[in-house]
């Protein structure tokens, strides 16, 4: 409350970060998305390998998902700075491939040549990896809820999972079966 007081206007970068913000009693002005530089972030190849699926592993990643999807035979790498919060059942998994801090290049290029960005996540008020992906060109597959439901639109550039278990049928569905490559595009304009 003191911050509001003290701000002429007080912005919000999603609007479930506002809805937050609003149920502490907070007036939110307005809600602006983090940019992203799309001439940065953008396709590396107009043929992507699509023979792996990418992830970001944080402190807020649900593991145990990502357990199920690999054990169910998809092929997952995964990025991220944040090792010791990631369990040991993933970093010695068999299909998971744990790559670590990467730079932006190399980061680019895994998002362009994924089959699809997974992003399971416990809290998530934005969350840039949807979007550095769809810029990249590659749909993500996601929760259906907070931030992240936001950027991704069900169907054309990704999928919005209403809980654990549609989004581990999904992974693994796709996976086996692939999606329209129309999709591709239509992530790029979205992210755009």
């Amino acid at each position: 409350q003191e911050i509001r007081k003290r701000s002429r206007l007080f912005i919000a970068n999603s609007r479930f970060c506002a809805s937050m913000y609003r149920d502490w009693s907070i007036r939110v002005d307005g809600i602006i998305y983090p940019p992203l530089d799309c001439s940065q972030f953008k396709p590396t190849t107009s043929t992507p390998s699509r023979d792996y699926v990418l992830t970001y592993v944080g402190k807020e990643t649900k593991h145990s998902i990502l357990k199920s999807i690999a054990d169910a035979g998809v092929r997952i790498k995964a990025f991220g700075s944040k090792a010791p919060y990631t369990p040991s059942y993933l970093l010695n998994h068999p299909n998971v491939e744990f790559l670590g801090h990467v730079s932006d290049e190399e980061l680019i290029d895994l998002y362009s040549n994924a089959l699809f960005t997974l992003f399971t996540f416990t809290h998530e008020p934005f969350g840039y990896v949807p979007v550095e992906s769809m810029a990249c060109g590659t749909p993500v597959l996601t929760y259906n809820k907070q931030g992240p439901s936001e950027t991704v639109v069900n169907g054309v550039t990704g999928w919005l999972a209403n809980g654990d278990e549609e989004l581990v049928e999904l992974a693994v569905r796709l996976w086996r079966e692939g999606y329209p490559s129309w999709m591709r595009s239509r992530c790029r304009e979205r992210a755009l």
